[in-house]
């Protein structure tokens, strides 16, 4: 049976912590950053469909500001002429 030194048990212990680092270091490489490019890009597309979808609620709601005005005016019209009829 042999015994197991304490400098070859340190040896073993700086090889698999250097191998751990090594892991961590390529899965890092490899997954984290290209997902987190991947999250930043996406980000930047909703922030951009997001300044486009309020920019077209503005016009739509300028477009029925319009058209609420418009019938207002229409109604107030068409009242005034069944008054004039009704005076008649």
């Amino acid at each position: 049976m042999q015994h197991v030194q304490i400098s070859d048990l340190t040896g073993i212990v700086t090889i698999l912590t250097f191998l751990g680092s090594l892991v961590i270091f390529l899965f890092k490489r490899i997954v984290i950053d290209p997902l987190k490019q991947a999250i930043d890009g996406l980000s930047r597309n909703i922030e951009g469909i997001k300044i486009t979808i309020e920019k077209r609620i503005d016009l739509l709601e300028n477009r029925v500001d319009i058209v609420e005005d418009k019938s207002s005016r229409h109604e107030e019209q068409i009242k005034s002429i069944f008054t004039f009829f009704e005076r008649r």
